[in-house]
């Protein structure tokens, strides 16, 4: 059974003696890796329909690991977990549009958990904004290579100060997608992913120079992202 390094990294944001609830958990890889290697003492499997769960299922026969099979579980979102029932909560492989809004469906719950491990497919800044302003804190995020592209993977944990708060910017502003954090955390791998974007801001940029209708302020607020982006490089 080959894993991919985006696998091995998401289990390693669960520490040590953390049960885990796996949201959307697919073929189960994830619990599968924590409850081999010995790190969570329990895991919850929940996906949307009895085909997708059927899949973990199969890994962990395969694997021939024994789970009480009340911890494979059908149904959306978190509402197959009770409140607090384990430690750590794994979202991964969804929009960040979706994570969110799996989240907001019952924040109550979805704070009752000491820990998100999260792992947006796309929007990673639309789901950092609603972490921000719905009174999570992110402790951690590290870039991780998946063929031609970097997955982003969030840690993030209760703030213990607020619930909600105002952002200090507006939800599409490019520092919520690119935050100074990914550089710190992985100088080489916000490289290759901040390059990338800058190269493709540069040709929208003279595209839309030779436009025939007015984009000047498009052009404007691009520049100004462009300013940032680079700002980000040269730190590097």
């Amino acid at each position: 059974m080959k894993l991919s390094k985006r696998i091995y990294a998401l289990a390693a944001q669960i520490e040590q003696g953390e049960s885990v609830s796996d949201i959307g958990t697919d073929h189960g890889y994830v619990p599968m890796l924590l409850m081999k290697n010995g790190v969570s003492p329990r895991v919850i499997m929940s996906d949307i329909s009895d085909g997708s769960l059927a899949r973990a299922k199969r890994t962990f026969r395969l694997c021939n690991i024994d789970i009480d099979p009340a911890d494979f579980r059908t149904g959306d979102g978190l509402e197959t977990i009770e409140p607090g029932e384990t430690e750590a909560v794994i979202i991964g492989g969804l929009g960040g549009h979706t994570i969110a809004s799996i989240l907001d469906a019952d924040s109550a719950r979805s704070r009752s958990f000491r820990k998100l491990v999260l792992q947006p497919r796309k929007h990673s800044g639309t789901l950092r904004h609603y972490l921000y302003t719905h009174g999570w804190d992110i402790t951690n995020e590290i870039l991780v290579p998946e063929g031609k592209f970097e997955c982003e993977i969030i840690t993030a944990v209760p703030s213990e100060n607020t619930e909600y708060r105002e952002a200090p910017y507006p939800e599409d502003d490019i520092r919520w997608k690119y935050p100074e954090i990914l550089v710190k955390t992985d100088p080489e791998a916000a490289a290759r992913r901040i390059g990338w974007k800058v190269g493709s801001i540069k040709e929208q940029i003279e595209n839309m120079k030779s436009s025939s209708s007015d984009r000047s302020e498009t052009i404007d607020r691009m520049y100004r992202d462009l300013s940032y982006l680079e700002h980000l490089l040269n730190s590097i």
